[in-house]
């Protein structure tokens, strides 16, 4: 079992016995009524009597099968307080995993515990330790083995560098045309009717914008022929 030993209470544990089975009932509240540490006050067939009967009696413990704990649309839910001992004859995971995702504190697996270890299991959860059978314990492991990771994120592609034509002006393109073809600054500045001056602080920024150290390297780039660092303005 997965617990601490149990510390005698200073009061008895107040304890609702739910089932939908009525031998269930009387033999859990056999072994309850056997102890002084407990005491049973009262039992439900189903959950929506379980429910009324935790609003009512205010119990520590709700010794509970699996019906107390199947919520559905039309059944109100548990009372916050409500601190619930699951007793089952299932160790199926889904089923454990259930009980616990719906409130459940401990979990005893019949045939795997003795009416020692009920009166322990029931101490210890109005104490909010969980109580599990080693059947219980072995379906939470199995549970937390098979949970899903979920996959990494694939990392975004970079986007594509702009376009050197992209990365200036209109005019600053249309002259790289012109060094492209090889013409001089004072050839463009006649073509485009600008001083030399300003074709010289055009081709200036041309170089920042493509990162160019010289008129070969900036046509290399023009052309896709060199690898451009400059970011983009």
């Amino acid at each position: 079992m997965i617990t601490h030993a149990p510390s005698s209470p200073a009061t008895r544990v107040r304890a609702l016995i739910s089932d939908d089975n009525l031998l269930v009932r009387l033999g859990i509240r056999a072994v309850l009524e056997g102890s002084d540490m407990i005491s049973v006050i009262g039992e439900a067939g189903d959950r929506t009597e379980t429910v009324s009967r935790a609003r009512s009696l205010s119990p520590d413990v709700i010794v509970a099968g699996h019906g107390a704990l199947a919520a559905d649309d039309s059944a109100p839910p548990l009372p916050d307080q409500a601190l619930v001992l699951v007793v089952s004859h299932s160790e199926e995971r889904h089923l454990v995993e259930h009980a616990f995702r719906n409130g459940a504190t401990s979990y005893l697996i019949h045939g795997q515990f003795a009416a020692a270890d009920l009166v322990a299991a029931v101490v210890a959860t109005a104490d909010r330790r969980p109580y599990l059978s080693p059947g219980a314990v072995a379906a939470m492991v199995e549970s937390f083995r098979t949970q899903s990771v979920p996959e990494p994120e694939p990392t975004p592609e970079p986007e594509p560098e702009p376009s050197p034509r992209a990365r200036v002006s209109r005019r600053e393109a249309e002259l790289m045309e012109h060094i492209v073809c090889g013409r001089t600054n004072r050839e463009i500045a006649a073509r485009l009717y600008v001083t030399e001056k300003t074709v010289k602080n055009h081709i200036n920024h041309i170089y920042t914008k493509l990162g160019a150290r010289s008129r070969a390297e900036v046509i290399a780039i023009w052309l896709g022929l060199a690898d451009r660092t400059a970011a983009p303005r």
